[in-house]
């Protein structure tokens, strides 16, 4: 299983960084890979909400909200896509730190293929999902603190 640990500061209160986390749709606005964001449930919070994800330059992802702490946390976890994974999940925290928001991720993943895809993971996937996530806190500072993208050029702490 592969584990990756993000966290970025965000020059913006907890109140508005936790209106765009808990916006699903939202994630098309600041996550460079997603096209197109729509929820698939009746709820559009709270756990067992869920969305589908149009992705570029193709595929898709579905997604449901499996941790929902207001002003504190959500978790997501992949439930269908094309990706060759057994599960993908993960869980976001913000808390104040000073003026701003510290933004903490958790993500978790496991591919398929056993021994092959653990090869796979050493080789690709883990470098390619950890330059990924680093692209989207960087997205989701830009956006949050200026309500547009431009080139992502955030400091992001991984591990």
């Amino acid at each position: 299983m592969g584990k990756l640990h993000h966290e970025i500061k965000i020059d913006a209160p907890v109140t508005k960084v936790w209106r765009v986390l808990a916006d699903l749709e939202a994630v098309q606005n600041y996550n460079p890979a997603v096209a197109k964001a729509h929820c698939t449930s009746p709820v559009k919070q709270g756990v067992g909400a869920s969305r589908h994800c149009d992705l570029k330059p193709k595929g898709w992802v579905r997604e449901r909200v499996t941790v929902w702490e207001p002003e504190r946390a959500v978790g997501l976890e992949v439930t269908e896509s094309e990706w060759p994974i057994v599960f993908m999940r993960w869980r976001t925290d913000v808390q104040p730190d000073g003026s701003g928001t510290l933004v903490k991720q958790d993500f978790e993943y496991q591919l398929k293929f056993g021994l092959l895809g653990n090869l796979m993971d050493a080789l690709m996937m883990r470098r390619k999902l950890n330059q990924g996530l680093n692209d989207i806190f960087a997205s989701m500072k830009q956006y949050i603190e200026y309500g547009e993208l431009k080139t992502p050029q955030a400091a992001v702490t991984t591990s």
